[in-house]
């Protein structure tokens, strides 16, 4: 309904980390730059993003993701934060093209060690990422640690990082061998006021709209008062008030339905 009555191509406002629909805000682009510029120049070890819930953390990862997959990169992603040491060994092995490894820990320990050596001397460089790090146990935050010790004399042979909500930080901290290991501490925050209308009407042109006002300009600031600016509350916003507005076939979108959107009052 909602492609049809504004004559949209695909849904602006989707929640998934699409790359197309990626707004290079300046915090975006600092974030990305710096990220990237530890992962494949200082390669120390270990990145720690942190944020608020929405803010682009994920967006951010994946942005990093598609970088350094036009590289040189093995990259892998942790598919839950919430693993035991063995299946730790195992994500990371099976990410980065060793499909098994023994049994025994200590012997899974080596064969991966041999396994990121072989990669990293190869031309590969290994990179892992762990999103919502906020979850991860004690005990594996220590197997991660560990993981950074894969070293030469010259590189380390992992680099991880580390994305999460803002309490990750004081996780690392009070562990202070994670928390020496740390070579960037970048923290998303989210959209300025005036941001918020450039991101609604770049997400809407990458949809479909080109030039089309479907927002008036009391929409926006709408908009960014209501969700303070935090880019997943825009997009729930945003997409309620376009689906009310076509539904009552609404030639754009004004302050008092973006209002009514936030009110729960349709």
């Amino acid at each position: 309904m909602i492609e049809a009555h504004w004559s949209l191509e695909r849904k602006p406002f989707s929640n998934t980390p699409d790359p197309a629909f990626v707004f290079h805000s300046p915090a975006f682009d600092e974030g990305f730059a710096r990220l990237h510029y530890d992962v494949t120049e200082i390669r120390g070890g270990l990145s720690l993003i942190t944020g608020d819930i929405g803010c682009g953390k994920t967006m951010l990862a994946h942005a990093l993701v598609d970088r350094l997959r036009e590289t040189d990169h093995a990259v892998s992603v942790l598919p839950s934060p919430r693993l035991t040491p063995v299946q730790l060994l195992r994500a990371v092995a099976e990410a980065t093209g060793q499909p098994t490894l023994p049994a025994a820990k200590h012997k899974a320990v080596a064969a991966l060690g041999a396994h990121l050596a072989g990669l990293h001397h190869a031309g590969r460089r290994p990179v892992l990422l762990v999103d919502e790090a906020q979850l991860v146990p004690r005990t594996l935050l220590e197997e991660i640690r560990l993981l950074t010790n894969y070293e030469d004399r010259a590189d380390k042979h992992l680099h991880v990082v580390l994305l999460g909500q803002p309490e990750l930080r004081s996780h690392v901290t009070r562990q202070p061998q994670i928390d020496q290991r740390v070579s960037l501490r970048y923290h998303m925050p989210p959209l300025e006021q005036e941001e918020v209308g450039a991101y609604v009407t770049h997400r809407l042109e990458v949809a479909g709209a080109g030039r089309r006002r479907i927002f008036d300009e009391g929409a926006l600031e709408m908009l960014a008062t209501r969700s303070a600016g935090v880019p997943r509350l825009v997009n729930n916003l945003a997409t309620q008030a376009l689906f009310v507005g076509a539904m009552r076939r609404l030639e754009f979108v004004d302050a008092e339905l973006v209002t009514d959107v936030a009110d729960d009052r349709v």
